[in-house]
Parts: structure tokens; C-alpha cells; sequence
């Protein structure tokens, strides 16, 4: 009746007031009982949680309640007393509540003026929550609350609360005003006495800071002075002021510089100070945005190496979503006090024209590439090419479009491989009754600048007008265009292949040349030319007759017309012929080849329910009868008459082999081994190349084999990623020719494999033990999509940013939590000594030899680059015969990168690059790093291979980065040091 008669008397405003269920509000941190709980102090301030109970309106305060034009005002309480002149309402109750809109207070007592629209609650605990806050919680006081809910200002007493700008921020302090910001709506600013605020949500925060005047304008800024931070509570420093933006979003203002306390407080008379990211970020606009920063490292005790720079970084990143537009560009410009410069670009772009049209732009260009790779710390950006890459798609009508291009540089090198343009249309079956044509088009030309490696004659010297010899680099380059047309018609079961291709190979840089009469080998001369080319002309055409026993032997029988030369094209021109095209001729060859598949199954031992062994054969046999080539043909390719096997009769057969054997494990269902519910996992797969046997070459010269290189590859699944390959080279010389030697020569092994605790080889070995561990099989669908995450990694690595800050390279951050984990390769190459000729030893001592006369740092700088830059353009005579022959030393490489978790919180990772060959580590990282709850630190260090190293010690708050303490030093290698 108390509810019916005070809802009559104020029905100008109307409200309602019921009798409660009594709920004492929860403070942060405490549980009903007054208890501390460990976590969770964000459920404790959320506006989620259900802090009081409203009883629902009968029907009388049903219809008052949605009586159109008037503001609704709740309460509810134990007892209520109400004074109609004066509009003042008293409530009493443990708890008790006033809502107006959405605004309300819960108290032990609450008093409410009507007329002023003034609320005092006082209780324990007094609980204000306003919805239109959307970043801030409920606002917590204890005592005492006066809150005018008309202009939304009010005091407080002791109080907390959490606000969300990125991560929730909680505040509390002794005592508090509240203001509302009346030009902005939804605005409130606090001022707060002898406060704190922390980002942990721990009841008893890991850190915090104490402030003793706090200013906090919602979604905008908070400013606290002084600050002491608290580490448990144990002060460790202190600031004279502090400013934190807590608005969402991206916005405009200084980045955060980074430099060590080393940088403040040099802790060596030998130490260079740097400091990199001063600048600052524009937010131009929701799509936009760009930044300018300048990175320092002084010029004190400089050396020849080091001398010291300043570097200017400017990005610009643009996403327009209604467009499918996307991108960066970055521009980095950077002085040595030397007076040496280097100018970086990067550019970005991805665009979607239509769901059939796309353009992919990743282009990265260098000035001075041994600058780049001098002032950088980072191992990965000192190994990784500076590579651009450029790409094109669309379909028109059946046909698929792709043009693109590839451009790289070298770090510490000057040469620099373009691929452009490259064009690649291939059209989708065009069928007409029994009649399928399928075209493709391809073209491809790329090309070598200044080529820096791999020259015969290196310098052009010229004599000075005043007597002396001058010399000077010569300035080489290559170009290479590859051109086909691929037209295949498919008649019923017949196919008919045609293929036309045009390559040219163009060299421009003198090379020498023994020429060899083509009928008598006892004519030689030796020449150089100022420049070589070679171009070839092809026409293949074969026909494939209906296959037979498909499904079980495949045989497939077809004719083609091949060259009798198949090494080069039918016709030919170089620079032997005087660039006047030859011709070879063409012979019939018939062909039957066969493919079945033969597989036995096997008892299984332990968890192996079965296993499943299959062997897939190629076998194929081939006739040609004998031709002729022309005098002309083979003085232009620089062979002999004599000796020359190609124009043989071929009565070949050829192998190939690749086998696997394959494990179905027992289920936990299974009742009987004949269960097929088990998974499946591959135990091994090998596989090898074809090899070639010619029964006439055999009678002719004693050994039939015409195959030049036989390959052997691997893979398990007991080990993931395991994949382990060798190459041999069969003949020591050329195969066309009698004088060739059966001696087969190993030029290549290599192994990768991923090894950590939950491999499969590891639960085979407990389970057979009779140990519980689970085995889990692995899915062979891993193995490609593995394997492409690599190089994407890898490509990755190779498209760091040129310019711009993103060169840096950002701080390391471990894996945690994932165990231990071992991925290890190993590279071995070995390059076979000809017999006879111009060698060349491309040895990097020998190649630096010269340059020790000009100075200690000069030579060991020359060593370094030779011996740790990529090996490219070194082969570049080698397709030609009698042309000078580079020989590369063998190489062996280690890549090994380990990772573990010493303790729950505790992670390591180490990577490097070891050469066996000259017994050093090209590169190391170093890193651990321990997990916190609200703070992450890592030690890391790294040494490039070009000796630079720098150690670092970062911690920073996780909520907020920026608020860090580094330790960074670098030093650039001397040039007195090896």
C-alpha cells in the first residue's frame, strides 16, 4: 500500500518503490564475507555482475510507468519516507536504490531532493553506475556519495573504479570529485586525493603506482603527479608527473623513443650511445596515417667501420576498404659522419579490381647496399636479400593472365638480378565434340647487373696518357629471355603435343673460348670474345595413343619427333657461328612406358595394427634409329666430330622407384586387429630419380648410362618435417661425348627435420615400453601446408622492409608455453673438378688477396662479403663448351634453432648458422625470456656475419609498452678485428 500511495502522490514524476530482497553491493578485491580473493577484479567492478534486485511493478505501477512524457525515477528500500512539500525522499535498507534513467546509486541509506535532483548515499559501501559511461565500470565508494543527477557532479569519499582504453585501468584514491563535461555529452572528469592506479587485476596487484593529485577526463587523458611505482610494495621509481591517453583508437602523437639507461649513464669510456624512433605518428584519418622518426648513433671513438649516422624514417600506410586498396611506403635516408649517404625505399600495395583482378606490389630498393647491411643489427636483415616482386592477375574470358616480376640485391654486393617481365596465359580446356585444346603461353626474361662474381676478366685496363696502366671494374651484366607455346589437342584418347620455344642467352663481358676443330681435335685455338650469346629455336612435336590396363600396369605407348641433339634446340646461333642461325635434324622415337603400383600388407607389433608397403615403378623403353648433325651445328656449340654420341641409334630403358611404407595404429576401440577406425601415418617414403641405360651407347663405348645427375629424397612422419635429399653426379665429363667417365660424385646432401616431445618417434618408443604415451598420428596433409609455412617464413625473411622503421627489426618475443622444440638443417654442396681447361678457383682468401695492400679492414671486409654473400653468377660460362670453368669450394652450413621452457615462466630460444667448412658461427641469437603476469622481459643477443653483435635487456608492462625499461648495446666490428 506504501508503494501504491507514494506512486498517487508523485504522479507528475512517476516512480516506483518496492520492498527489496536486501543485497550488500561487493567491493573490489572482497568477497561478501569481507574476504580477499586472489583474481578477478574486473568482475567485481563490471557492470555485467547483477548488483541489485528491482521487484517487478504491479499493474498499477505498470500503467504509471508507461504513461507517456514523463522521466522515470525508481527507488526501493527497507522503509521509505517521503515529505511532499519539500519532494524529498528517504530511503533506508541494506541496500537501497534510486535509478533515473539509467543512472543509479545503491547505498545503505539514500537520501533523494527531487527539486535538486541531489542523492546522498552513505553506506559501507556505496555503488554509482552510469551506462552511458561505456569505458568506465561501476564507480565504488566507501562512506559517502553526494551525486547531483541533473548536471551528473558529485564528491566522494575513499573510492575505486576501473576504466578501458585498450586495457582496463584501475583507479581508486581517498577522496574524489566527479564533474561532467558539458560540452561534450558522456564525458565525466574525476579528481582524486592520494591515489593509486595499476593495470593488474589481481585483489593484490603485482605493481601499482601511487600519485597524490590525479586528474582522469573519460576517453581522453590522465595526468598524476608526483608517480611512485610500486613493485609489490617496494617503491622502485619515481617521476615527477605522469600523462596517460586513454582514448580508443588510432591517434596523432609522439612515438616512443627507444634507447637504454646505458644511453643516460655510459657505463664504458668505449660505448656509443644510440637512439632510434624519435618522431612522430599522424593519424590523418581512419584510413591513414603516417610517421616521421630519425634514428642517432654518435660519432665518438668512431672507426672506419662505424663511423656513426643519423638515419630519417618516414611511412606512410593507407587501407581503403570500399576500394580493396592496402598498402605502405616507406622512405629511409641515412648520413655517415664520413660523409658516405644510402637512401632505402619500400613500397607495399595490394589491390583487388574485381573478384578475377589483382595487383600485389612488394618492392624494396637499396642506394648502398654494404651500408645497409653495416648499420644493421639484425641477423636475419644482414643474411636476407633485398628482393622486390610484382604481380599481376586477371582472367579474360577461359584465358588466366599473370604477369609479374622479380628484382633482388645482395647484401654488401653490387649486383643486382632483375626478372621482368614475366608472362604466364594459360587458357582452360577448350572442348568442341571429342576435340580438347588446351594453349598456353609463357615468357620470361631476366637479367644480371654489374655482376661482381664469376668473371674471367674482372678489370679493363687502359695505358694513361702519361705512361701507367689504369684499371678499372668492368661493368658486366647477362640477360636471359625464355619464350613458349604449348599446344596440346586431346582427339578421343589420342594427344597430340606440339611445343614451340625460343630462349636467348646474352653475356656482356669478355670470356675466353677454345675452339677445337669439329673432325680434327688436334686444331685448337684459344680466343676471347668481348661478348657471348647463344640462342636456341625449338620445335617438339609426340603423339600419345590410348593407354591400356589402366588402373593396374598403365602402359601408355606414343611417338614423338625429337631433336638428335636433345641438349640444344633445332636451330641455333652463337657467337661461334658469327650469329648466323644452324640447324640440326629431327628423328622419330617411340616410346612405351608403364606406372603400376604393387603394395603388400604386413603384421603390425605393438600399437601397429597393420602395415601397408608400396612400390610404384617407371618403367619406360625408347627407340630411335640413327641420324646425322651437321659440321656447322656442332662447331657452333664448340663439340668435335669425334667422339660425339648423340647422333647414335638410342635403344634405351629407363627406371624410376619411389616407395612407402605406411603404419595403421590401433584405436582404442579396436577389439580386433582388423579394425578400420585406426589412423595411418607415413613410417618412410623414398624417392629416385630415373635413370637412363642406352644398350647401343654400351656396345660403342662400354657404359650405357645416360642420365648426368641421380637423385635420392626422403620423408617420415616419425620425425615432422624430416626431408633429406643427395645428388650425384654420374660422369666425370660430358655425357654426349666417348670421353666421358662412369664415376659417380657426390655434389649435394641435405637433411631439415622438426624434432620436439610429442613427435611421433618419441610415443612409438613409450608405447612399446608399455609407457602411457599417447601416439598420435600425423596428418600427411600437414606435410605441404608445413612446408609452405616455411617459405613463407622464408620469403618473409628475404621481404624485410628496406626502408622505413620497420628495418629495425622489432624485439624478440620466445614461444612459451609449447615445450621444447628442435629444427635443425644441414646443407652440404661440393662442386666436381673437370678435367682439362680454364679453371678458375673462386676462392675468397684468393680473391681478396689483392685487396690486403690497401689495408687490413679493407681485405678482412672483402673476406667477409665473399664469404658469407650469396654465391650467385658464378656458373656463368659452364653451359658452354671450351668456356672457363669456376670452381666454387665446397660449403657445409648448419642452420639449427632450439626452444625450450625451463620453467612454467621461463623460455629460451637459441638460432644460428654454423659453417663447417671455415669451423666459425656466421650468426647466433640468443634469447630468454620470462613471463610475468602483467610484465614481460627478454634477454636477447645477436652477432651478424659480418661481426657486429648487440645484447639487449627489454621489460616492459604488457598493458602498456611503451612503459619499458631497455638496456641496449651495440657494437659494429672494428677494423682491426678478425
Amino acid at each position: 500500500m506504501l508503494s501504491l500511495a507514494l506512486g498517487s502522490m508523485m504522479l507528475a514524476k512517476p516512480l516506483a518503490a518496492q520492498r527489496p530482497t536486501p543485497v550488500r553491493p561487493v567491493p573490489a578485491g572482497k568477497s561478501a564475507t569481507g574476504t580477499t580473493q586472489g583474481k578477478d577484479s574486473v568482475a567485481q567492478l563490471s557492470k555485467e555482475r547483477d548488483v541489485f534486485s528491482w521487484i517487478p511493478p504491479d499493474s498499477l505501477m505498470r500503467a504509471l510507468l508507461d504513461r507517456e512524457g514523463y522521466r522515470k525515477v525508481q527507488y526501493q528500500g527497507d522503509t521509505v519516507f517521503f515529505n511532499a512539500l519539500s519532494r524529498v525522499l528517504v530511503l533506508k535498507g541494506k541496500p537501497s536504490a534510486v535509478q533515473r534513467d539509467e543512472t543509479m546509486i545503491v547505498g545503505d541509506s539514500i537520501v533523494y531532493n527531487d527539486s535538486t535532483k541531489r542523492v546522498v548515499a552513505i553506506g559501507d559501501t556505496v555503488l554509482l553506475r552510469d551506462p552511458q559511461q561505456q569505458d568506465a565500470d561501476d564507480f565504488i565508494a566507501k562512506g559517502r556519495i553526494e551525486y547531483d543527477l541533473q548536471s551528473k557532479q558529485g564528491v566522494t569519499g575513499a573510492f575505486s573504479t576501473s576504466v578501458t582504453s585498450g586495457q582496463r585501468l584501475f583507479l581508486s584514491a581517498e577522496r574524489g570529485t566527479i564533474i561532467s563535461d558539458s560540452l561534450v555529452r558522456g564525458r565525466h572528469i574525476v579528481f582524486a586525493k592520494n591515489g593509486s592506479f595499476t593495470y593488474c587485476d589481481h585483489a593484490e596487484p603485482h605493481f601499482h603506482f601511487t600519485t597524490k593529485d590525479m586528474k582522469f577526463v573519460s576517453e581522453n587523458v590522465m595526468v598524476a603527479r608526483p608517480g611512485v611505482l610500486y613493485i609489490g610494495e617496494v617503491p622502485v621509481f619515481w617521476i615527477p608527473f605522469f600523462f596517460q591517453d586513454v582514448r580508443s583508437g588510432r591517434r596523432s602523437g609522439m612515438l616512443t623513443p627507444n634507447f637504454g639507461i646505458a644511453e643516460l649513464f655510459r657505463n664504458s669510456p668505449s660505448y656509443r650511445r644510440s637512439i632510434t624512433n624519435i618522431g612522430y605518428f599522424l593519424a590523418i584519418s581512419d584510413y591513414m596515417n603516417a610517421e616521421a622518426s630519425f634514428d642517432w648513433r654518435s660519432g665518438a671513438r668512431s672507426t672506419d667501420q662505424d663511423p656513426g649516422f643519423l638515419r630519417g624514417n618516414t611511412e606512410l600506410r593507407y587501407k581503403w576498404l570500399d576500394r580493396f586498396i592496402s598498402g605502405e611506403t616507406a622512405v629511409s635516408y641515412l648520413t655517415q659522419r664520413n660523409g658516405n649517404t644510402n637512401t632505402s625505399v619500400t613500397w607495399n600495395h595490394n589491390q583487388d579490381f574485381s573478384r578475377q583482378t589483382r595487383l600485389t606490389a612488394r618492392l624494396n630498393w637499396v642506394q648502398n647496399t654494404q651500408i645497409q647491411r653495416q648499420t644493421t643489427v639484425n641477423p636475419t636483415a644482414a643474411n636476407a636479400t633485398i628482393r622486390s616482386q610484382l604481380n599481376y592477375q586477371t582472367k579474360v574470358g577461359p584465358a588466366q593472365i599473370n604477369v609479374g616480376g622479380s628484382r633482388v640485391q645482395y647484401p654488401g654486393r653490387t649486383q643486382v638480378d632483375m626478372d621482368f617481365p614475366s608472362l604466364n596465359v594459360t587458357a582452360g580446356t577448350l572442348a568442341g565434340g571429342p576435340i580438347a585444346w588446351t594453349p598456353s603461353l609463357r615468357l620470361a626474361i631476366s637479367g644480371q647487373s654489374n655482376i661482381d662474381q664469376g668473371l674471367q676478366f674482372p678489370f679493363v685496363y687502359n695505358i694513361r696518357p702519361g705512361g701507367g696502366i689504369d684499371s678499372a671494374r668492368f661493368n658486366a651484366s647477362r640477360r636471359n629471355m625464355q619464350l613458349g607455346f604449348e599446344t596440346p589437342i586431346k582427339i578421343g584418347d589420342w594427344l597430340w603435343n606440339n611445343s614451340f620455344s625460343l630462349s636467348d642467352q646474352y653475356r656482356d663481358f669478355p670470356e675466353q673460348r677454345e675452339i677445337i676443330g669439329v673432325r680434327d681435335t688436334s686444331i685448337r685455338s684459344t680466343r676471347v670474345f668481348a661478348k657471348t650469346y647463344e640462342s636456341n629455336f625449338d620445335w617438339v612435336t609426340s603423339f600419345g595413343l590410348p593407354r591400356f590396363f589402366q588402373g593396374t600396369w598403365n602402359v601408355s605407348p606414343s611417338i614423338s619427333v625429337n631433336n638428335v641433339d636433345g641438349a640444344s634446340g633445332f636451330f641455333v646461333r652463337t657467337e661461334r657461328s658469327g650469329g648466323k642461325w644452324v640447324q640440326q635434324s629431327k628423328r622419330l622415337s617411340y616410346a612405351l612406358s608403364a606406372s603400376p603400383t604393387l603394395y603388400a600388407m604386413l603384421p603390425g607389433i605393438g600399437p601397429v595394427a597393420k602395415l601397408r608397403h608400396s612400390i610404384t615403378p617407371g618403367i619406360s623403353y625408347s627407340y630411335s634409329p640413327n641420324a646425322n648433325v651437321s659440321d656447322e651445328y656442332l662447331q657452333a656449340l664448340g663439340r668435335t666430330r669425334v667422339g660425339y654420341l648423340s647422333a647414335l641409334a638410342q635403344n634405351r630403358v629407363a627406371l624410376s622407384l619411389s616407395t612407402n611404407l605406411e603404419a595403421k595404429l590401433k584405436s582404442d576401440a579396436d577389439s580386433t586387429p582388423e579394425s578400420e577406425s585406426g589412423k595411418k601415418i607415413n613410417l618412410l617414403a623414398l624417392n629416385f630419380s630415373s635413370l637412363s641405360y642406352d644398350f647401343i651407347r654400351a656396345d660403342s663405348t662400354g657404359n650405357g648410362f645416360t642420365d648426368r645427375m641421380f637423385t635420392i629424397s626422403g620423408r617420415t612422419d616419425l620425425l615432422p618435417g624430416l626431408d633429406f635429399r643427395t645428388s650425384y653426379d654420374l660422369f666425370q665429363g660430358d655425357p654426349a661425348s666417348d670421353t666421358a667417365t662412369f664415376s659417380p660424385y657426390r655434389t649435394d646432401f641435405g637433411v631439415t627435420f622438426s624434432l620436439n616431445g610429442k613427435s611421433g618417434i618419441f610415443a612409438l618408443f613409450g608405447r612399446l615400453l608399455g609407457m602411457s604415451t599417447p601416439l598420435e598420428a600425423i596428418d600427411s596433409t600437414n606435410a605441404p601446408r608445413d612446408a609452405a609455412d616455411q617459405n613463407v617464413a622464408q620469403q618473409t625473411r628475404q621481404m624485410n622492409a628496406a626502408g622505413g622503421g620497420n628495418m629495425r627489426g622489432m624485439q624478440a618475443s620466445l614461444p612459451a608455453g609449447a615445450g621444447w622444440n628442435l629444427n635443425l638443417q644441414y646443407n652440404a654442396a661440393r662442386q666436381r673438378r673437370p678435367r682439362g681447361g680454364t679453371q678458375i678457383v673462386n676462392d675468397p682468401a684468393v680473391f681478396c688477396e689483392p685487396q690486403r695492400a690497401l689495408g687490413l679492414f679493407v681485405y678482412d671486409q672483402c673476406l667477409i662479403n665473399a664469404q658469407s654473400a650469396q654465391a650467385t653468377g658464378l656458373t656463368s660460362g659452364q653451359s658452354a663448351i671450351g668456356a672457363p670453368v669456376f670452381i666454387q669450394p665446397g660449403t657445409q652450413n648448419v642452420t639449427a634453432t632450439m626452444s625450450f621452457d625451463i620453467t612454467q615462466n621461463w623460455s629460451a630460444q637459441w638460432s644460428t648458422q654454423y659453417d663447417v667448412e671455415r669451423a666459425r658461427f656466421a650468426s647466433q641469437q640468443v634469447g630468454l625470456q620470462r613471463q610475468l603476469h602483467d610484465w614481460n622481459a627478454v634477454f636477447a643477443f645477436s652477432q651478424t656475419p659480418t661481426g657486429t653483435f648487440a645484447f639487449n635487456f627489454f621489460i616492459a608492462l604488457k598493458a602498456q609498452p611503451e612503459l619499458k625499461f631497455n638496456y641496449d648495446r651495440q657494437t659494429f666490428r672494428s677494423s682491426g678485428g678478425r
